[in-house]
């Protein structure tokens, strides 16, 4: 279990696999905001039940939760959220 209190600004992101999806930029209530590329290209609203782990200042995301972000070098529409 996780606590939304470890969530920092400038965190990185990465999916289950360990691939970096970019930069936690904001925190909300019920989400935080994953940014891409620099200077930032796209933007993703991501829930915290998304959330699988805090782990040595890094998040990891849940596997097979339903919701695709894409790596930080793949191509994709502007931004979403999951």
């Amino acid at each position: 279990m996780w606590d939304p209190g470890e969530l920092r600004e400038g965190m990185a992101v990465r999916d289950e696999h360990g691939r970096r999806l970019g930069t936690v930029v904001h925190i909300g209530d019920t989400h935080f905001e994953l940014e891409q590329g620099w200077p930032p290209s796209r933007d993703f609203m991501v829930s915290f039940h998304l959330v699988a782990r805090v782990d040595q200042g890094e998040v990891f995301l849940h596997p097979g939760h339903g919701a695709t972000v894409p790596t930080e070098d793949e191509p994709t529409d502007s931004g979403a959220y999951i």
